[in-house]
């Protein structure tokens, strides 16, 4: 029961901040992309992936956590179908050599075709354009033994919106400890940290800097042939209010998964579910994320492959 206990308190205690009136503000930094989940699985269990990243994901979510890794190499790819016409798609890989750990990254956001319009409105568009936006990284964690890892992550960053584009630089660091073996386990990241975004005119951007504390529990017992995992991650972007993430998932024969999540003082996302499925050593994951303020839902699929 301690286990349980001590992720209900943390649960409890995170809600705090979760739940004050901060003003948000929204829209005041560049490389938003950046905020925008990635793995089904972790979309399904309320991006609580800071401290349930176990796979390649962890490249993006916390690169501490790439210690998880269970086999030599982890491969992820994700088909994001998110909201307005925009699609995101990103590749992970992770690397285990005894004490270290390696990964590479990448991630583009593409829309659909934008109308370009003249001052005042006419029937037709002039033109049509594209928006993308570009990010490549490396990861390195290192693991003096089980119980602790630290990591950190590269990226170089790329946006293009109509005929400005742009180039940026980007750090993320993580801790992870690991109380009960992996059991029990207590994660932080800061994510977002580096140079700021210049577009056309005299205004520099910062970037949406990401703070995430929390702890999760994986029962070493099982009932039945299923197990499961629980989470909660307290999250705080620099233009955003604090978040309260939980997820969790119940796998049965370590074949089926089901999860859910919510994300508590999310302005227009709240419960995640999702599913998994297992074969050797592939995964197939889906995440079904609703939004609010008739944005419609995102649906997002991965392939994982753990060798």
């Amino acid at each position: 029961m301690r286990p349980a206990i001590l992720i209900l308190l943390s649960a409890a205690i995170m809600a705090g901040p979760a739940a004050s009136d901060v003003p948000a503000r929204a829209g005041t930094t560049a490389m938003s992309f950046l905020k925008i989940g990635a793995g089904a699985r972790y979309s399904a269990m309320g991006d609580a992936g800071a401290v349930l990243a176990d796979d390649a994901y962890a490249c993006f979510w916390n690169p501490s956590r790439l210690s998880q890794i269970y086999g030599s190499h982890a491969v992820g790819f994700q088909h994001n179908i998110w909201i307005a016409g925009i699609t995101v798609d990103d590749v992970y890989y992770g690397y285990r050599w005894r004490k270290h750990r390696l990964g590479l990254s990448s991630r583009l956001l593409a829309t659909d075709d934008i109308p370009l319009r003249g001052e005042t409105p006419i029937e037709d568009p002039l033109a049509y354009y594209r928006a993308y936006s570009f990010f490549a990284g490396a990861s390195y964690a290192f693991v003096p033994d089980s119980h602790f890892s630290l990591g950190i992550l590269y990226r170089r960053l790329y946006e293009k919106i109509y005929l400005d584009n742009t180039y940026g630089h980007s750090l993320q660091a993580g801790i992870n400890v690991n109380l009960i073996g992996p059991d029990i386990s207590i994660a932080a990241a800061v994510d977002n940290v580096g140079t700021r975004i210049h577009y056309s005119g005299a205004y520099y951007y910062k970037q949406p800097t990401v703070f995430s504390l929390g702890s999760s529990w994986r029962p070493s017992w099982e009932y039945r042939q299923t197990s499961g995992t629980i989470g909660a991650v307290a999250v705080k972007a620099i233009d955003d209010r604090w978040q309260l993430r939980l997820g969790g998932e119940i796998v049965w024969r370590r074949a089926i998964s089901m999860r859910g999540g919510y994300k508590f003082g999310h302005s227009t996302e709240g419960l995640t579910l999702g599913l998994g499925l297992r074969w050797h050593v592939w995964t197939v994951d889906y995440a079904f994320v609703p939004h609010r303020y008739g944005l419609g839902s995102s649906h997002r699929i991965s392939l994982g492959l753990g060798l």
